[in-house]
């Protein structure tokens, strides 16, 4: 959901200019103006510019990302809810899926589902049928006791024009954090660990936490909304690790962070490339490429990042999701307008070597962090 006073237009990564006022937490007002200069003028070399796309007007708070499974130019996304995320006005619970130039080309509509605060979406195979997995897991203020997941099937055909379908949602698994209520805007499915992992957002270090696809349940057939989701086992999420790294990635980001704390370096989204070896984690500001080797746990795997890179403003990006070539990234913010969908190249300090073995997948499954 927003935290900022607005977008940051001018504030690119490589230049100096004026930023905004900073809302943090959700609607705090810090009250504090920078001014660092006058011109925009470049003082170092920038990343590569990455590519623009607009998104549909009907997306103004798009808040999580997903590549198709069986679709290789659609991607998935979604609204979170209405800009207040304590309401419980009724929202039409929907996905959209769009072409990698954010171009809309189907929504389905969940039924017998409460939107509460999506934040995240990722495609899912199990038993040889391609799905999707959304996750309301948004809690600005942590007052939720448990969160859910909601599980569809993804459709088999995209129209040649836009339209609005609807399904009904196949299984979820409703879940709980060991400590308390903890706000998670980030998440992946993890195919050889046949698990589901979420990173929490505004904790220091955020922490990974996993859940067994085995732990979903099938849909209740009756029931109002309500009284199908609270008719549900609630699972326990385990601790994998603690994730480390999440620094300013320029000399921007650095000057700022006395003033903004680590407002800019917060995970807003987490992408997992197809053979789950590397792991981008999505900031306000910035992205961090995780890679995990053979043989190796995720706890270890995401202690400090193989490579970093800022993105060319500080904005509300929410999601993200690799290529099936997982060569590029795309990557969606909340608002309207051009510049709401990038597309981004893979940097090659993050990409596997060949003594990493990339055929290769890690380990079967990671265990509960025992410190």
């Amino acid at each position: 959901m927003p935290e900022w006073g607005g977008a940051f237009p001018c504030l690119h990564t490589a230049s100096l200019t004026m930023a905004p006022i900073v809302r943090f937490p959700y609607r705090r007002p810090l009250g504090l103006l920078l001014l660092l200069g006058a011109g925009c003028t470049s003082l170092w070399a920038a990343p590569p510019v990455p590519a623009e796309h607009e998104l549909p007007s009907a997306l103004d708070e798009a808040s999580g990302l997903a590549q198709s499974g069986q679709h290789a130019e659609l991607l998935w996304t979604h609204n979170d809810n209405i800009n207040d995320p304590g309401s419980m006005e009724r929202v039409t619970p929907l996905v959209h899926g769009i072409d990698h130039q954010g171009r809309l080309r189907l929504s389905v509509e969940l039924n017998g589902v409460i939107q509460r605060d999506w934040e995240a979406i990722e495609s899912v195979r199990i038993g040889g049928s391609h799905g999707l997995v959304v996750a309301d897991t948004g809690d600005n203020r942590d007052t939720w006791p448990d969160y859910v997941l909601w599980f569809i099937d993804e459709p088999d055909e995209i129209p040649s024009s836009a339209t609005t379908r609807a399904t009904t949602p196949t299984h979820l698994l409703r879940f709980r954090y060991p400590d308390g209520p903890a706000d998670t805007e980030a998440m992946v499915v993890d195919p050889h660990g046949r698990q589901i992992l979420v990173l929490t957002k505004r904790e220091n270090p955020p922490r990974l936490f996993a859940l067994p696809l085995s732990a979903r349940q099938p849909f209740p057939d009756e029931g109002t909304p309500r009284e199908r989701l609270a008719s549900a086992d609630v699972q326990e999420a385990q601790l994998l690790g603690r994730m480390g790294g999440l620094v300013p990635t320029d000399p921007i980001n650095w000057l700022l962070s006395p003033l903004t704390g680590r407002k800019t370096s917060l995970p807003t989204g987490m992408a997992l490339s197809p053979d789950g070896r590397l792991l981008a984690v999505l900031t306000y500001s910035s992205l961090y490429f995780f890679r995990r080797d053979v043989g190796e746990r995720w706890s270890k795997a995401i202690r400090r990042p193989v490579a970093a890179r800022s993105l060319p403003r500080i904005d509300q990006w929410e999601g993200i999701a690799f290529d099936r070539g997982a060569s590029q990234l795309h990557i969606v913010r909340e608002g309207t307008g051009p510049g709401t969908m990038l597309q981004i190249e893979v940097p090659e300090a993050a990409l596997a070597t060949p003594e990493t073995e990339p055929g290769a997948g890690p380990r079967p499954a990671d265990t509960p962090e025992s410190d």
